[in-house]
């Protein structure tokens, strides 16, 4: 009897081990199974972005996009209208993972087709609402900031659906512009129509303006964020500054900041300085 009860323990002991090694290869399987969907994704947010900056006489032009360690939805754009007039696009959707990314996906289709069509930036913007909040997720938005500028006189034009402030930054000082306007799916037509507006700046040959996404000023130490204030002081001075050396020294500053810790969300810069044309 004792053996009995000592052989039907063993088999007992070796079920629960074979039970055990069966759900720790499901769970390696299935690990393995989000990682290759996570990195395919990772893969398609990579091919959206830009994969070069435009060469338009009279704009020094510099971007970078960084991602978090979970894909996410920042997304910028250029747009050579004309022979004199480029759009510049930033944008951010809600939430991570392989939606967010899905999302931008269809954000760059909706520009890359309706920007052409559309000189106004804030004609753009309630264009694509229309279009966006027919097949947005209820609980979904993405937030925009798109300006078109005439690389001629630099008239810049611009319009922002919840998106984070554009930083205009002259020779002598800088400001932040926060045209009024609510995400794209948010709310119907004729109201997001009504929220938005636009807003036209007129830069001096050296002025920069810079675009970028939430993970830049919500970059935090602790319960301490990066802020305006902070992107404001790294940005500086346009005068004798390149793009490509404002968007560094706001890089630096940013881990300098987070003290070279991994950013918690993406981050997406880009700096747009009008040269201004030479004869």
């Amino acid at each position: 009897m004792k053996d009995d009860v000592e052989l039907l323990s063993t088999f007992a002991d070796q079920a629960t081990v074979a039970i055990e090694n069966s759900r720790l290869i499901k769970k390696s399987i299935e690990r393995e199974r989000l990682v290759q969907e996570m990195t395919l994704a990772q893969e398609m947010q990579r091919k959206l972005l830009p994969q070069g900056l435009p060469a338009v006489r009279g704009v020094d032009i510099d971007a970078i996009s960084t991602p978090a360690f979970e894909v996410g939805g920042d997304y910028y754009d250029f747009v050579e209208l004309s022979e004199t007039t480029i759009g510049v696009i930033v944008g951010d959707v809600s939430g991570k993972g392989i939606p967010a990314a899905f999302y931008m996906s269809e954000v760059k289709g909706i520009f890359q087709s309706l920007s052409a069509l559309y000189a106004s930036p804030r004609d753009f913007m309630v264009r694509a609402n229309a279009v966006l909040s027919a097949s947005i997720d209820k609980h979904s938005f993405v937030s925009l900031l798109y300006g078109i500028l005439d690389v001629r006189t630099g008239r810049f034009q611009i319009a922002r659906a919840g998106h984070c402030p554009l930083l205009h930054v002259g020779r002598s000082d800088s400001a932040y512009l926060r045209p009024d306007g609510m995400g794209l799916g948010l709310a119907e037509d004729d109201f997001f129509s009504d929220t938005i507006e636009e807003h036209t700046l007129q830069l001096a040959p050296g002025d920069a303006c810079v675009f970028y996404t939430d993970g830049v000023t919500e970059a935090h130490r602790n319960s301490d964020e990066f802020g305006y204030e902070r992107l404001r002081a790294a940005a500086g001075l346009a005068d004798g500054k390149s793009a490509a050396r404002m968007k560094e020294d706001i890089l630096r500053a940013v881990d300098a900041f987070i003290e070279n810790e991994s950013p918690h969300d993406d981050m997406t810069l880009v700096v747009v300085k009008w040269l201004g044309l030479t004869a």
